[in-house]
């Protein structure tokens, strides 16, 4: 099946409802109504078109920011892929466009807004302090092998250095003049 990307404006319709499963998974779940709006030149005033609704099902860490952040009435904006759901009796089918939300925020063209990014349970907190000492330990992964406190760089002689050529063949055999190390020889 191929999934269907959208993204939508509009305004929270209720307020947003969390469920909790038994596995312990979770999920928010919330109404977004959508107007179109246009200017009729006849009138020379804005008039509301068609309105939507579409649920939208947050969920994990998203599900959980969206209830402690959107509230009845925010406008918001919401990308996600496009299900629609069927349900009712035979003969009496009814659709309910829902959206499986990546991502939902404010829609700042209505209003400001202040991003804070929330502690999160499950662990001890880190202080600054070690998170710090973690970032300079760990430094040597994106700039080369650096030492840095506490580390420890073991640095290889060149006598044991050796290059080994993955997938090369089997047939061939190897000169004597080859130099691999002890560990390398008994694996090969």
């Amino acid at each position: 099946m191929n999934d269907i990307y959208i993204t939508l404006t509009g305004n929270v319709a209720a307020e947003p409802r969390e469920y909790t499963f038994d596995d312990g998974s979770k999920v928010t779940s919330l109404r977004v109504l959508t107007a179109h709006r246009y200017f009729d030149r006849k009138s020379g005033q804005w008039v509301d078109g068609e309105k939507v609704c579409f649920a939208v099902r947050c969920w994990r860490t998203l599900g959980d920011n969206v209830a402690q952040s959107v509230h009845v009435g925010q406008p918001v904006v919401v990308s996600g892929k496009l299900r629609i759901r069927e349900f009712g009796p035979e003969g009496d089918r009814r659709f309910m466009p829902e959206i499986e939300a990546s991502a939902v925020g404010h829609d700042l063209r209505w209003g400001t807004g202040t991003f804070v990014k929330p502690e999160r349970a499950g662990g001890s907190a880190v202080s600054r302090e070690m998170r710090d000492r973690l970032d300079e330990e760990t430094q040597d992964w994106a700039m080369g092998a650096r030492k840095g406190p506490g580390m420890v760089v073991r640095e290889v002689p060149a006598d044991e250095a050796a290059v080994r050529i993955i997938g090369a063949d089997d047939n061939e055999k190897e000169s004597e003049d080859t130099e691999w190390p002890q560990e390398e020889r008994a694996a090969a």
